[in-house]
């Protein structure tokens, strides 16, 4: 089995989700994708705070803005 890393971009107040993309990393156990998705989230919110334009530390702080992740698993052949 392989695993692909799902990334969401959620607010903590409504619950909802409403961005995700998928790194285009691959990897050979749910323990690897999960270490890279802690990695890559902190990355990816380090990112969007600095992107003051669109997001910044005010957006994410007043909407509770965080990283979510998903490790799925998809059939190899």
């Amino acid at each position: 089995m392989k695993f692909i890393l799902i990334l969401h971009l959620c607010s903590l107040i409504t619950g909802q989700c409403f961005e995700s993309t998928t790194p285009k990393y691959m990897f050979k156990s749910h323990y690897d994708c999960a270490i890279a998705g802690y990695a890559l989230g902190q990355e990816s919110m380090k990112l969007l705070a600095q992107d003051e334009s669109y997001y910044g530390k005010n957006r994410i702080n007043k909407e509770k803005l965080a990283i979510k992740f998903e490790c799925k698993e998809i059939q190899s052949s």
